[in-house]
């Protein structure tokens, strides 16, 4: 498991988004739980769900938070 702080993270058109090297993800690297929390230690634990692919290349993955709805994308930038 990956943990981020919510500072790492933005919100675009209601969900969170975030680089892989901002989350201080190595090249490559796509942990299959990533815990994203506050100042408190609160926050969310996203599992990984889909891939983002473009053209055949990775492009990320699409992470959820199943008890809460609440949705992340990693970009692999």
């Amino acid at each position: 498991m990956h943990i981020a702080n919510k500072s790492q993270v933005d919100v675009m058109d209601g969900r969170l988004v975030a680089e892989a090297s901002t989350l201080g993800l190595k090249p490559g690297e796509w942990p299959d739980l990533i815990s994203v929390v506050n100042d408190n230690n609160e926050g969310f634990l996203f599992a990984k769900s889909a891939p983002i692919l473009h053209d055949g290349e990775l492009g990320g993955y699409h992470y959820s938070d199943w008890m809460s709805g609440v949705n992340m994308t990693v970009l692999n930038d």
